[in-house]
């Protein structure tokens, strides 16, 4: 039974709404918590590209769930223990991975960007691959080890999928047949089997945590909680950064632990690092090697001890940890700002009450001047869920937006792009022109600067030409809003959350605020594929996608219109309130870097108009 709230007229109140597809509420690094982070928590040559084409004409609508990633996470996920299975030969581990291998290699479209940008070739290390399944002994270290082989991709849709992901996967339109194909020859039993191994493999022991939390900030690793015990011991204090770990950068340290977890892509720095610093438990301790703000260094000891509270990182808005919802809603400053927070990108058909509850709210603020869309740790899902239930409602007008996309020359990813075409050929309310541009003509067409922007990679020979187009957004007429509209932005944003992004910046109709984006947006739904003797089902992008200046959009990401990173002072008073048992009801400017500055934006915006 589905519950909806009523509109809450008073101003300075906000309101959780309950829906079916209930948001994913962040979980801290609990001393009792029993899960692990997640994340969440896309002739036969002419066939494909022209299946390309209408893909990349229709990105935005095409469902980019994301990829259920195990971040190494100081909390563990229980798991029931597995009846006993056969366990995969040699032979049949080894078929699996040549599969795999050999599909990845000719279809994913991000093995040769990342050779280029983060420096790892991962094609070049086959032999050395296929040396570490050998040695594994049994069905775990078989998963584990093809997990690891995906992390060194190092992309947030390159993943073995989880119980979670493969039940949206099932539940998707009836036309995506290739999905539906591939999740036939497994089960959820069998996923669930394979998927708990993978956790296994990367959770910290139960209750065991280091004596210290960092967050990546402005190109630092901020240390935002310490031990009593460990501070009175080597007289460090919240505040300080991380400089080394193990005598090593620790910047070299965090790219270095490519394939033990997803690293993000800061480019910014142009380097790969950890939002939160969370090393694999090795058992042994880390030598770390902190810096104050004066210079001055201290070198510690860290060890795994036992954590007997819950550890809050600094996730924003301040009310995430309260949230129990999906949607929610509030107006601010007198009732000046409207402010919606959305968690996820639900699939579009199952969104109706979800699109009740943001109707009723566009309606009610349709005289309030300012309207912020926060989609900090907003991860992804249907395209189509803020297309035809946030855009189409609001806009005034026709909203233009420049798609960019290119796709692998190999015979596997056809048939998903061909299905995903057709099952989204016809979307109300959108209309799609594009064109498709052999490489040879793309110099000719292009200003020098964009040709510079554009990834090399798409103009040789295992790429399939790019499809540029104009999509076109037409406004439905429901709540058409006159007011300036704000959109906050965070590494956290991902897939659909960053189609939207995306869209903002191409058609001018909101301003980004915050920090880069997380990257993986736009294109096309990824792709799968079944592992034929372990059943195992892996996830894997079918697009690169461009963005507005034709840069790839994993590469940059969206770059905010205002770029605001939370104050390291604002970081620490956060989760020294939270730690201290503050709980906020609602957004709380004087603790979040990004939307007081947002808020102080829109005011005197709005003002001057």
């Amino acid at each position: 039974m589905l519950i909806r709230l009523p509109p809450n007229k008073d101003a300075h109140k906000g309101r959780r709404h309950r829906t079916k597809s209930e948001a994913k509420t962040p979980v801290p690094f609990a001393s009792s918590a029993s899960s692990a982070s997640s994340t969440s928590s896309a002739s036969s040559a002419s066939s494909a590209a022209s299946a390309a084409s209408n893909a990349s004409s229709r990105k935005h609508f095409l469902i980019t769930v994301l990829a259920i990633l195990v971040i190494v996470s100081a909390t563990v996920l229980s798991s029931c223990v597995p009846k006993a299975e056969p366990q995969l030969t040699t032979e049949e581990k080894l078929e699996d991975f040549r599969l795999m291998f050999d599909v990845l290699k000719d279809n994913h479209p991000y093995l040769a960007l990342k050779k280029r940008v983060e420096g790892y070739d991962w094609v070049a290390h086959e032999s050395e691959f296929e040396s570490a399944i050998t040695a594994t002994k049994n069905d775990k270290e078989f998963v584990q080890t093809i997990q690891r082989i995906l992390l060194l991709i190092n992309n947030g849709h390159t993943s073995v999928i989880g119980p979670d992901l493969f039940n949206l996967i099932k539940n998707l339109p009836e036309e995506l047949t290739p999905w539906h194909n591939e999740a036939a020859k497994t089960d959820e039993e069998t996923v669930a089997r394979w998927f708990d191994m993978v956790v296994e493999s990367m959770a910290y022991p139960q209750n065991q945590a280091l004596p210290f939390m960092a967050r990546y900030n402005q190109g630092k690793y901020l240390v935002y909680w310490i031990s009593d015990d460990f501070s009175r011991r080597y007289k460090v204090d919240p505040g300080c950064v991380i400089s080394k770990v193990n005598d090593m950068d620790v910047h070299d340290f965090v790219a270095n632990l490519r394939g033990e977890t997803w690293l993000y892509y800061d480019p910014q720095y142009k380097r790969l690092y950890m939002r939160d610093f969370l090393p694999p438990y090795k058992g042994a301790p880390y030598q770390v090697t902190f810096e104050n703000d004066k210079g001055g260094t201290v070198e510690a000891t860290a060890s795994f001890q036992r954590i007997t509270k819950p550890i809050y990182p600094p996730e924003f808005p301040t009310n995430i940890w309260q949230l129990g919802s999906n949607i929610y809603t509030a107006i601010l400053e007198e009732g000046r700002v409207a402010y919606i927070h959305i968690f996820e990108m639900t699939q579009y058909q199952s969104s109706q009450l979800e699109r009740e509850i943001l109707l009723s709210f566009f309606e009610e603020i349709k005289d309030v001047p300012a309207l912020i869309i926060d989609m900090r740790n907003n991860s992804g899902g249907d395209d189509r869920f803020w297309m035809l239930n946030i855009v189409r409602p609001l806009a005034r007008e026709p909203l233009n937006e420049f798609q960019g996309a290119a796709i692998r020359t190999g015979e596997y990813i056809k048939p998903f792009m061909e299905a995903n075409a057709e099952a989204f050929s016809d979307v109300e309310g959108l209309t799609s022109l594009g064109m498709q541009l052999t490489q040879k003509d793309i110099p000719s067409i292009l200003t020098p600067e964009e040709l510079e922007n554009l990834p090399p990679e798409i103009l040789g020979p295992d790429f399939e030409p790019p499809v540029f187009s104009m999509t076109t957004i037409e406004p439905s007429g429901e709540c058409p809003y006159k007011g300036k509209i704000y959109v906050l932005t965070g590494p956290g944003v991902f897939s659909s959350a960053e189609s939207f992004c995306m869209f903002c910046k191409s058609s001018g109709w909101a301003t980004l605020v915050g920090e880069y984006t997380g990257g993986d947006g736009g294109g096309s739904t990824p792709a799968m594929i079944t592992l034929p003797n372990s059943k195992i089902p892996v996830f894997f992008p079918s697009t690169l996608s461009l963005n507005p200046d034709f840069t790839a959009n994993e590469e940059t990401h969206t770059a905010p219109d205002v770029l605001v990173e939370p104050s390291p002072e604002d970081i620490i008073r956060y989760v020294k309130a939270l730690t201290e048992g503050k709980k906020f009801s609602m957004p709380d400017p004087n603790y979040d870097t990004v939307l007081k500055e947002c808020l102080r934006l829109a005011l005197e915006e709005t003002e001057a108009r």
